[in-house]
């Protein structure tokens, strides 16, 4: 599909205008017909069996009421791009989770697919701990040659931001409005700046006002984007957790700065805690626990693709790659299983195999009831 994605944008473009239909209504439509071309071609009563009347009339008066190309055209105007998936621009990271958008509409540029990226997130009232740790944190990260991933909202998202950007580094945010509407307007000056040093990434329409149910949905973009997730503060019961929430079912880690027993702040983050989350005492020690250091430092490319070409790119360039395990019952990568779900690229790393050897290895430990799959490409210790 993505060969002729030039001729397909102002239809992919059209089909995210048509009121009433849903993102994963449009995945839908446009997996059965082939292209967003293909779904202005079919009739409304061929969608009979999979939309229900309402949405069917939808298509049929959006098809009747504009033009493609002739509204892609006006939409060419604005400073905002529009990616939808079948552009080859589209992120490759969010085409691996498991709710992608759609599309996404770009006012800047886009995170490096081959550079760390690490989304700091945490409360809207934060501590002047949690100030201060998100602003060294974040300059820390920018030092590495990591993007900061965030929400550009109040307190810990913007915070992090705006010392990545001080710093020299690059930071990206994933708004709940449109990316041409600054939210919250107090984060003005940080929206102006992300815009020619980073980025300002949406899956809604310009125009679209910031509504209390689109931030949860976009978070799972913040986690996307990112290879790992680090909380600064967050209360027992907060949006930030969702977020952590989507990460681990992308297989993504999640790390905390821990915080004071007394503290409501840092409730959420001692609770991770408790289940096993990476504790962060420096940022250093995490980017070399999580190899995202080693990928930044050596150049190699291979960063943010699947493992399997991870390996072939690894036995091309004549590299030695680290000890298999051992015959045996598992020993190899048991040990290295917690209470806390981690993800098989971890494992892999943490023991030292190969990427396939890690999965069979652990295969074989669910099999002898020793591990479990608690989600997918997550996996603990069976007790």
């Amino acid at each position: 599909m993505t060969e002729n994605w030039k001729h397909q944008q102002p239809y992919a473009y059209w089909l995210e205008c048509v009121r009433g239909l849903g993102r994963r209504t449009r995945w839908e439509l446009t997996e059965r017909a082939g292209s967003p071309k293909a779904v202005y071609d079919t009739p409304e009563e061929e969608w009979r069996e999979i939309l229900p009347e309402k949405k069917r009339k939808a298509l049929g008066q959006a098809r009747a009421g504009m033009d493609p190309e002739e509204i892609y055209l006006q939409f060419c105007r604005h400073p905002v791009h529009y990616l939808p998936n079948t552009h080859p621009g589209y992120p490759a990271r969010l085409r691996k989770i498991p709710d992608p958008p759609f599309g996404i509409f770009l006012w800047g540029e886009l995170p490096p697919p081959g550079q760390p990226a690490v989304a700091v997130i945490g409360a809207r009232e934060c501590s002047e701990y949690g100030r201060y740790m998100a602003e060294r944190t974040a300059t820390e990260l920018a030092a590495e040659g990591v993007c900061v991933v965030s929400g550009m909202a109040r307190g810990i998202d913007g915070i992090s931001q705006r010392a990545a950007l001080q710093a020299g580094g690059k930071s990206f945010a994933v708004l709940g409005s449109g990316a041409d509407v600054c939210y919250p307007p107090e984060n003005k000056s940080l929206y102006e700046a992300l815009k020619t040093k980073g980025g300002i990434l949406s899956e809604y329409l310009p125009g679209t006002q910031p509504n209390a149910g689109l931030f949860p949905q976009r978070n799972r973009i913040i986690s996307g984007l990112a290879d790992i997730i680090l909380i600064v503060e967050a209360r027992e019961r907060s949006g930030t957790l969702i977020t952590a929430d989507m990460a681990l079912e992308q297989g993504k880690e999640v790390w905390v700065i821990p915080g004071r027993l007394t503290d409501p702040l840092s409730a959420g983050c001692n609770r991770l805690m408790k289940q096993g989350a990476g504790i962060l005492t420096s940022v250093g020690e995490m980017l070399e626990e999580t190899g995202l250091r080693q990928c930044h430092a050596d150049g190699s490319g291979t960063f943010g693709t699947e493992p399997e070409e991870k390996e072939k790119a690894a036995c091309r360039e004549g590299e030695t790659l680290p000890h298999k395990a051992r015959n045996g019952k598992s020993a190899g990568i048991f040990r290295y299983l917690d209470d806390y779900p981690k993800s098989v690229e971890r494992l892999q790393r943490e023991s030292g195999m190969e990427y396939r050897q890690a999965v069979c290895e652990l295969m074989e430990l669910c099999m002898e009831n020793r591990a479990e799959q608690v989600s997918a490409g997550q996996y603990v210790r069976k007790r």
